[in-house]
């Protein structure tokens, strides 16, 4: 599993791609790795077994976002990954006013 998010991660910083990332596919990325993710923020029991390599990716481009966001902010982030991502990950799709950035944002303030 931590294969996948360091791979999604590395080409996501190496890819231009990273500019087609909208809050659209953000949020869904975050719905994607909070399901991967218990309650607590630690990784589930089954996760290993029961998250296919689609579900991985698509939960890394959330991991990877995160952390690209908060390394290259001038704030410190107070929360954890988890914590942001379940904050973009409970926006709804059709109501979001916010961009990618103002979504990244408020999760590190949330």
């Amino acid at each position: 599993m931590i294969r996948y998010f360091l791979a999604l991660i590395t080409f996501i910083s190496m890819s231009s791609s990273a500019a087609s990332i909208d809050s659209v596919v953000l949020i869904h990325s975050c719905q994607e790795y909070v399901a991967i993710y218990d309650r607590r923020g630690k990784k589930s029991l089954m996760a290993s077994v029961s998250t296919s390599v689609a579900e991985a990716m698509r939960a890394g481009i959330c991991r990877g976002m995160l952390e690209e966001h908060t390394r290259h902010e001038r704030y410190n982030c107070d929360n954890q990954w988890y914590q942001q991502a379940l904050f973009i990950a409970k926006q709804d799709i059709e109501q979001s006013q916010y961009t990618r950035e103002q979504l990244l944002d408020k999760a590190c303030d949330s």
